[in-house]
C-alpha cells in the first residue's frame, strides 16, 4: 500500500463516517429517540476522532490479507464498529446507568457507520493490493 493511498483512504473514510455520524446524531436520531441528547458540541474533535479511527482501520486492513472485496470491507468495518462501541457502551451502562437498549441501538448504528468506512477503505486500497498480487 502506498503512503498516498493510505492517506487518501484515511481522509475519505474518516470524513465519510463523520458526515453520516452527524446526519444520524443531529438529524435522524432526535426524531426517533426523544430521550437522547442528540447534538454534538465538539464537532471538530469528533472529526479528529474519526480520522484517528479511520487511520487505525486503514492500518489494520493493511495487515489483514484475508479481507478482500467490497463485502470483506463491509464486514471488516462492521466488526470494527462493534469492537469500538460495544465494550465502551457496556462500561458506561455499568458505570452511569445508561440504558442497555440504547447501547444496543448505538452499536447497531456504528456497525452501519463503520461498515461504510470499511467499504471506502477497500475501494481505495484494493487496487494497490490487487496490483501486488498480479504484478
Amino acid at each position: 500500500m502506498t503512503a498516498g493511498r493510505y492517506f487518501l483512504a484515511t481522509v475519505v473514510s474518516g470524513l465519510s463516517m463523520w458526515v453520516i455520524a452527524g446526519l444520524w446524531h443531529n438529524l435522524i436520531m432526535p426524531g426517533l429517540y426523544a430521550d437522547r441528547h442528540a447534538s454534538h458540541d465538539g464537532i471538530g474533535l469528533l472529526l479528529v476522532a474519526y480520522l484517528v479511527l479511520s487511520g487505525m482501520m486503514v492500518y489494520l486492513y493493511g495487515q489483514l490479507s484475508s479481507v478482500d472485496g467490497l463485502a470483506g470491507g463491509l464486514w471488516f468495518g462492521a466488526l470494527v464498529g462493534i469492537l469500538w462501541v460495544l465494550p465502551h457502551g457496556l462500561a458506561m451502562a455499568g458505570a452511569h446507568g445508561d440504558s442497555i437498549a440504547y447501547v444496543v441501538r448505538n452499536t447497531a448504528w456504528h456497525v452501519v457507520e463503520q461498515a461504510l468506512g470499511g467499504a471506502v477503505i477497500v475501494t481505495i486500497i484494493s487496487r494497490t493490493r490487487n496490483d501486488r498480487k498480479h504484478g
